[in-house]
Order: C-alpha cells, then structure tokens, then sequence
C-alpha cells in the first residue's frame, strides 16, 4: 500500500514534467522561428543577387554585412633563460 506522501510527490512530478514538456514546446517553437527568419533572410539576399546577374550590372558594389576587422598583431614574446637545476642524489666518494 502507498502512503499519502508518496501519492502527492508523484502528482507533483507529474505535473514539473507537464510543464517542462511545455516549456521545451515553446524553446523549440522560438527556434523554428529564428531559422525560418535566417532563411527567409537568405533567400532575398539571393533573390537580389540573381536580380543583379541577370540585369548584367557586375559593377555596383555590393553590401557587406558583417564588418571584418584586421587583427593586430602581437608583441613577440622574448624567451627567459633558465638556470640549471641542482643535482640531487648521493654526494660523490671522496677518494
């Protein structure tokens, strides 16, 4: 036989479980969306750009969005020289 205790933990995972799956719904929803917009986004970027090719117009300039920038180069690093370790182990007979 259960106890009561046992009933009510099991109706309270239950119901985190619905609400998890629910939320998980709307996650993935949210992403379906995002991709749908980035590809929507990338068909009239191609769409314009057949446009141009087909006008035959090669010399517009064309629009770039993302900005590349140059990187800087860095300092080079200048090697420190070590000093030798100690020996360690059993001192030399002295003969």
């Amino acid at each position: 036989m259960t106890t009561s205790y046992k009933l009510q933990a099991v109706k309270e995972l239950k119901a985190q479980k619905k609400l998890d799956r629910i939320r998980e719904a709307e996650e993935l929803k949210a992403k379906q969306e995002l991709a749908e917009k980035k590809r929507q986004a990338n068909e009239e970027r191609i769409a314009k750009k057949m446009a141009r090719i087909e006008k035959g117009v090669i010399d517009e300039p064309i629009e770039n969005t993302k900005k590349v920038e140059k990187k800087k180069p860095t300092p080079k690093k200048t090697a420190v020289k070590k000093s030798t370790a100690k020996k360690r182990g059993r001192p030399k007979k002295k003969s």
